[in-house]
């Protein structure tokens, strides 16, 4: 249980936890320019606000390295117990993300823009990325191929599986009630795009055969740019804080 606090705190750092389902709907950001740099690379937040020990050290490598960067936060309820504000949420994050981008490539002449998605952000990064030349090149870590399936069979997900089957929604109308939200309907038009995937096969928060899915999906869409890593055994938050703390894939 001890190690398991740690790893809470690391990911997601005090408190971030243990917010209400019903509060109130916020998107927050953090941008700072590299003076210089032409690339920017924006970290999108697993499931908590993004304020995280983990996070901030990912920040300061890529800001060692000369990059500009943008960290999101998001709350906990961007996944909430009424499936069709769950929707809005995410719109809401796609259409305001997609707005930052444009003004920020237009105002500080950015030529590469990256987005950093672990776990939950990986939802968000799709919807922002396909079909958007603004968007260069995309780091997956631990994702799912689709969000309502994800949280039905992940671990840390049974508390909204109960409400949504106490509501009678069953996994079945649940995947299609968000089929636009699922990653694999959301990657048709990455071409040209590089694109890095890491998994674990000991992965049961978002279990591996969904990561495997989307990783095989992108695989056969662009064999030419898509970079799949998966290790047995670190699970999911240790393949996170593995690549947040020393992947140097994040930092191409």
């Amino acid at each position: 249980m001890a190690t398991d606090n740690i790893i809470n705190f690391l990911l997601h750092g005090f408190g971030s936890t243990n917010k209400e389902d019903n509060a109130k709907f916020y998107i927050n950001k953090n941008f700072v320019r590299n003076n210089g740099s032409a690339v920017l690379k924006i970290i999108l937040p697993p499931w908590g606000d993004g304020d995280s020990l983990v996070t901030k050290i990912l920040i300061r490598r890529l800001q060692n390295r000369g990059y500009s960067t943008l960290n999101y936060f998001f709350p906990r309820n961007i996944l909430s117990p009424d499936v069709k504000a769950t929707i809005e949420s995410f719109y809401f994050i796609r259409d305001q993300i997609k707005s930052d981008i444009a003004k920020l490539k237009a105002e500080q002449g950015f030529k590469q823009i990256d987005i950093i998605a672990p776990s939950l952000g990986v939802v968000s990064a799709c919807l922002i990325a396909n079909n958007n030349n603004d968007v260069n090149n995309l780091f997956f870590i631990v994702p799912g191929s689709g969000l309502a399936a994800s949280l039905w069979n992940g671990i840390r997900t049974q508390k909204l599986k109960n409400n949504y089957q106490r509501q009678n929604i069953s996994e079945e109308q649940l995947i299609k009630i968000w089929t636009s939200l699922a990653p694999k309907e959301n990657i048709n038009a990455l071409i040209g795009r590089n694109i890095f995937v890491a998994i674990s096969r000991a992965d049961k928060i978002i279990p591996y055969r969904f990561g495997k899915e989307l990783a095989d999906s992108l695989q056969e869409l662009y064999p030419s740019n898509t970079v799949v890593k998966q290790n047995s055994h670190l699970g999911h938050y240790l393949t996170v804080i593995k690549y947040y703390l020393f992947g140097r894939e994040l930092l191409k």
